[in-house]
C-alpha cells in the first residue's frame, strides 16, 4: 500500500512538473503568438499560483508576467491578470487572463508572444535617445497649438481626479517593446518610448506615442480618446423629469455631485472645471447650455447602477472610480461629439445652434463602457478590436437606456436626441456592414463603421430574427431577451477578450461565457453561435433547437478517445439518409462522415480520423434527412 501511496505521489509530482513545461505549447497559435482562448482539458488543469504563473506556462527565461488584476466572479471563478515582459519592459498590448476554478487552471485568453526572436535580446541596448528628447519629439510630431497641461483648468482637474498632488498631463517617456498594427509581431518589435500627448487646439485628441529609442522616428500611436460621433427632481432635456442625487454644501447651496455612488459622480462645466449650482435639490430651471449638465448627471447615476445592478460592477474599475463629466466641452463646440478621453467623459453641444448637448443617455452609457473596457480587456482602437470596442459601448449604452427608460426602446443611437448616426436593428442603413466581410465591410474602415457586425449580432441575440445576409447563409436566432443577453456579452468583454482579440475571437469568448452562465447544451450557447452565424462569423448551432430523437441508445468506444480509431453505435428508429458530424467546444465543425441511407435498427460506424483531433470535449451529432436525430459528447485525451 505504501508503495502504491510512493507511486501515486510522484506520478502526481511529475505531472505538475511535466505540466508547468508543457502548458504553453498547449497555448501556441501562429507566428509565435498565443491563441487568444485556450480550454484545458482535465488532465492539463494544475494548481494555480499567480506568484509562479511564468513556471507553470513556461515562457522564456527573459520574458516574465507580471500580475496586476484579480476578481472573482459570482460564479465562483477567479481571473488574474498579467501583462508580459521582456527584459523586464513591457510589451505593449499584452494580457494573459489565467481563469482559475477550485484552484486550478482551466482555460486562459491571451494576447501574449510565445516565441521571441532571437535578435530581440541585442535591442535593449539599442536606447540612443533620452526620454526627455522622445518626449519632445512626439510633441513636434502632433503639432498642436496648445495641450491639456498647460490649460491650469485641466491640470487641477487630473490632481482631483487622480487624488496626488504632483499629478500632470505633462508628458513622461516610458520604455515599452511595440509593433506597429493591430495584431502582436514577435518578429516585429521594436524598443520604443511610449509617450501619452493631450492635445487641445486647433484639435481635441490624445493618443500614445510610440518613438523607437534607437533612431527617434515615430513608429505609430494608439488613440486613448475614445468617441461616438441631496434626493431632488432634475429637468433634463431629453428624458423628461428625473430624480437625481445633488451635494448640499450650505444652505440653499447644491451642486451637481453624487457621493451615493462609488467615491462620487462629479458633472462640472467644462470650461473653468466649475461646478453646476443650484439653490434647490430640484433642478428644475436651468437653461440651456446648463441644462445640458442634468442629462449627463443623470445618464452617469443610470450607467452606474446598470453596472452595478445587473452585474455588481462598483464603477469602471470596479473599485468605485469617481466619474467626472465635463459639459459643453471647448473643442467639441458644434461638432456633434462627445468622449471618454481615458480619465473623463466630455460632452459637446449639437450643432445648428440650439445649445442642447450631445448628453443622450445611450451617449453616456457609450462613453462609460469605453472606461470599462480600459479597465478589462483593453481592446486596441482601430480595425477590428476598435471596431468591437465601439460595439461594446453602443450594445452597453443601448442597454442602459432601455433598462433605465423601459418604453423608450429605439435601437438607433441617440434617437431621444432625434440624432440618428446608427441603427443596430439595420447597420446598412447608415452605411455600416451587418456582416462580417459583406455590404459595406472594409478591414481598414472606421471603428464606428465596422461596429455594425457587432451591433446587428446583439441585436439579434436580444430580439432574434431571421433571414439571407450578405454571404448567401440563411439564418434564425431567437432572441433571448436583454437581460440574458447583456449577461453574456459582459462576461465575454470582462472575462475573456484581450487587446488584439478580433471578431471570430469575440465569438469564442461569448461561446464561453454563455457556457459559463447557462451550461454548454443550453439554449443560450446554441443562439450565441446562430447570431454570430448571422453576422458571417463561424457555424450555426446544431440543426434544430433539440434532437428529434430518431437516434437513441447513442454509445462510443473508446470513450474517452485516445487511440486512432472509435466505434459509434446507435439505434435508429426510423430509414434515412446518414450523417455524423464532430464539433469541437466552440460549435465548429471538424469532421463530417456521410453514411448515406440506412435502414432502421442498430448501427455501428468507426471514426477512422480521431487521430487528427486534439485533446479537448467534442460532439458527434447524428443528423437524419438534414435534421438533428441525436447527440453525444466524447472526450480526446493524447
Amino acid at each position: 500500500m505504501k508503495k502504491q501511496l510512493l507511486a501515486l505521489a510522484f506520478l502526481a509530482c511529475f505531472s505538475a512538473a511535466d505540466a508547468q513545461k508543457g502548458l504553453l505549447p498547449l497555448m501556441k497559435g501562429e507566428k509565435g503568438v498565443a491563441k487568444q482562448f485556450t480550454a484545458f482539458s482535465a488532465k492539463d488543469q494544475v494548481a494555480f499560483n499567480p506568484k509562479t504563473a511564468k513556471a507553470i506556462l513556461g515562457v522564456d527565461p527573459k520574458s516574465d508576467l507580471v500580475l496586476y488584476s484579480t476578481e472573482k466572479d459570482n460564479l465562483g471563478v477567479t481571473h488574474y491578470r498579467f501583462y508580459q515582459t521582456y527584459g523586464g519592459i513591457r510589451i505593449e498590448s499584452t494580457m494573459l487572463i489565467a481563469h482559475v476554478k477550485d484552484g486550478k487552471l482551466v482555460s486562459a485568453s491571451a494576447a501574449l508572444i510565445t516565441d521571441f526572436a532571437p535578435s530581440l535580446a541585442a535591442s535593449l541596448s539599442t536606447a540612443a535617445i533620452a526620454d526627455k528628447d522622445a518626449v519632445q519629439k512626439a510633441i513636434t510630431h502632433v503639432g498642436a497649438s496648445s495641450y491639456a497641461w498647460q490649460d491650469a483648468d485641466m491640470e487641477n482637474s487630473i490632481k482631483e481626479q487622480t487624488g496626488k498632488a504632483d499629478a500632470s498631463y505633462f508628458p513622461k517617456a516610458t520604455k515599452v517593446w511595440y509593433n506597429a498594427g493591430n495584431d502582436l509581431n514577435p518578429s516585429a518589435l521594436h524598443l520604443a518610448y511610449k509617450v501619452d500627448i493631450y492635445a487641445q487646439e486647433p484639435f481635441t485628441s490624445r493618443a500614445y506615442y510610440f518613438v523607437d529609442a534607437a533612431s527617434g522616428t515615430i513608429l505609430g500611436h494608439k488613440d486613448i480618446l475614445q468617441t461616438t460621433d441631496a434626493v431632488g427632481t432634475a429637468t433634463t432635456v431629453y428624458s423628461g423629469n428625473q430624480t437625481i442625487h445633488s451635494d448640499q454644501t450650505g444652505v440653499n447651496a447644491f451642486r451637481l455631485r453624487d457621493y451615493t455612488r462609488g467615491n462620487g459622480i462629479i458633472t462640472r462645466k467644462a470650461k473653468g472645471q466649475v461646478d453646476f449650482t443650484n439653490t434647490s435639490a430640484n433642478w428644475t430651471t436651468l437653461a440651456l447650455p446648463d441644462q445640458n449638465g442634468l442629462d449627463a448627471h443623470y445618464g452617469v447615476e443610470m450607467t452606474y447602477d446598470y453596472y452595478k445592478v445587473n452585474f455588481n460592477r462598483n464603477s469602471l474599475d470596479n473599485n468605485g472610480i469617481a466619474l467626472y463629466s465635463n459639459v459643453n466641452k471647448k473643442g467639441f463646440l458644434y461638432k456633434d461629439n462627445a468622449s471618454w478621453d481615458g480619465n473623463a467623459m466630455n460632452y459637446g453641444i449639437r450643432s445648428g445652434g440650439s445649445q442642447k448637448g450631445v448628453t443622450g443617455i445611450d451617449v453616456t452609457g457609450h462613453e462609460l463602457t469605453h472606461g470599462v473596457t480600459q479597465y478589462t480587456c483593453n481592446l486596441v482602437y482601430s480595425g477590428e478590436s476598435g471596431g468591437m470596442n465601439e460595439s461594446l459601448s453602443d450594445i452597453m449604452g443601448k442597454s442602459v437606456q432601455f433598462w433605465a427608460k423601459p418604453a423608450d426602446k429605439d435601437w438607433r443611437l441617440s434617437n431621444d436626441m432625434a440624432w440618428f448616426i446608427r441603427d443596430m436593428s439595420n447597420p446598412n442603413a447608415y452605411s455600416q456592414p451587418d456582416t462580417y466581410g459583406g455590404t459595406f465591410w472594409k478591414s481598414n474602415a472606421d471603428v464606428h463603421i465596422l461596429s455594425g457586425v457587432g451591433n446587428y449580432m446583439f441585436y439579434l441575440l436580444v430580439d432574434g430574427g431571421s433571414g439571407t445576409n450578405d454571404l448567401g447563409n440563411s439564418f434564425t436566432v431567437s432572441g433571448l431577451g436583454l437581460s440574458k443577453a447583456d449577461q453574456i456579452i459582459y462576461r465575454s468583454q470582462t472575462v475573456y477578450l484581450v487587446p488584439t482579440s478580433n471578431y471570430a475571437a469575440w465569438r469564442t469568448a461569448a461561446i464561453s461565457a454563455a457556457t459559463d452562465l447557462y451550461g454548454a447544451a443550453s439554449n443560450e450557447v446554441a443562439q450565441v453561435k446562430n447570431a454570430f452565424y448571422a453576422v458571417g462569423i463561424g457555424t450555426a448551432a446544431f440543426a434544430g433547437s433539440n434532437p428529434t430523437e430518431l437516434a437513441q441508445n447513442i454509445t462510443m468506444y473508446p470513450n474517452p478517445v485516445n487511440g486512432t480509431t472509435s466505434t459509434v453505435k446507435f439505434t435508429l428508429k426510423e430509414a434515412g439518409n446518414i450523417t455524423l458530424k464532430v464539433f469541437d467546444r466552440s460549435g465548429n465543425v471538424q469532421q463530417t462522415y456521410a453514411l448515406g441511407n440506412r435502414l432502421a435498427g442498430n448501427q455501428s460506424y468507426t471514426l477512422s480520423k480521431t487521430a487528427q483531433l486534439t485533446t479537448g470535449d467534442y460532439y458527434i451529432t447524428i443528423e437524419h434527412n438534414g435534421a438533428l436525430a441525436g447527440r453525444l459528447k466524447f472526450v480526446v485525451l493524447k
